[in-house]
């Protein structure tokens, strides 16, 4: 889905505020990975984690790949006053372009630096069978903290991860 905010800059990688048409589209076409972990953290299902995360989120913004298809959604929920929830799910395209990938793993850290200014102290919980999400925040510098081995509503395997 190329939506109109998008069409600017298609050709290029780049994030932008999310919108409630990225929910719809991410939640329709999220990677199954992302499904799986969902379900097991809090049994829901990805349309209504989403809406959580929009509203719930200071920011919510949405990945744009160089063809103005959207790769997916992330963002920070305020815990406290220096203290955030990091997020990301993505669309199940969100690995099929390789240029897309190398530039979202080029620009991650920029985005990640201006969240921690925000939030010195970012965290979350991940489900250990996402391998994906689990390479990603090593790759940027989140430590695991906690391996809680019966975690979430299907008692399974999460890591809590933190960058202080």
């Amino acid at each position: 889905m190329v939506t109109q905010q998008s069409k600017t800059n298609i050709g290029k990688f780049h994030w932008r505020r999310s919108t409630p048409n990225d929910i719809v589209e991410v939640a329709e076409n999220m990677r199954q990975e992302d499904i799986e972990e969902i379900r097991a953290y809090s049994g829901s299902e990805p349309k209504s984690s989403l809406i959580y995360c929009y509203f719930g989120s200071s920011p919510c913004m949405t990945m744009v790949g160089r063809k103005g298809n959207i790769m997916g959604m992330y963002g920070v929920m305020p815990v406290r006053k220096n203290m955030g929830k990091i997020w990301m799910l993505g669309h199940r395209t969100m690995t099929s372009d390789y240029q897309d990938v190398r530039a979202f793993l080029r620009n991650s850290p920029i985005e990640l630096n201006k969240f921690h200014m925000n939030y010195p102290i970012l965290f979350n919980f991940v489900d250990a069978r996402n391998t994906t999400h689990v390479k990603w925040i090593k790759y940027m510098g989140f430590s695991i903290i906690k391996e809680h081995a019966t975690f979430g509503v299907e008692g399974r395997l999460f890591y809590e991860f933190a960058k202080i």
